[in-house]
């Protein structure tokens, strides 16, 4: 096929598709797979980050101006277009992206274990001060006179 029978083609395909038939309809019709009609429509239709803001601005205007005749019912007593403009509200929140709840995460960070140095130092303290270091009783303090030595009924000693 030449290039301008190929854009009559993609043109036609994108035509059948816009006025509702189906796309497995379309594939029958043109006698294409699902990869080839969505070449066709990329190439007909590029949606790029631009395309998609457009897409959305001209949606949201759309919605406003729809919004605007039955939020005016709405305020008249109309409950059914009270309904609906909340449901317009809603589609228009997640149309922008403002639809997701927002999410709160607590991270607690986990307590940092003792340094080597840390831990040298607390073994330390506890053979040379009665009391240790973290305030428990030490080797030194464990015969009850706070020597360090032998209780002295262990040395065989009477008092």
């Amino acid at each position: 096929m030449t290039d301008t029978a190929i854009e009559r083609r993609d043109e036609a395909i994108a035509e059948a598709i816009a006025n509702g038939r189906s796309l497995q309809a379309v594939r029958k019709q043109f006698r294409l797979s699902a990869a080839e009609i969505d070449d066709v429509l990329e190439k007909v239709c590029p949606v790029d980050l631009r395309a998609r803001m457009r897409m959305i601005k001209r949606d949201v205007g759309r919605i406003d101006r729809l919004v605007q005749v039955f939020f005016e019912k709405a305020l008249a007593g109309d409950v059914p277009s009270g309904l609906l403009v909340v449901r317009i509200w809603e589609r228009l929140h997640e149309l922008c992206g403002m639809n997701a709840a927002a999410k709160i995460e607590l991270i607690q960070a986990p307590r940092e274990a003792p340094t080597s140095y840390e831990r040298i130092t607390d073994v330390i303290m506890q053979l040379t001060r009665p009391n240790g270091r973290n305030g428990k009783p030490g080797a030194a303090s464990l015969d009850g006179n706070g020597s360090g030595g032998p209780a002295a009924s262990d040395t065989g000693e009477a008092s």
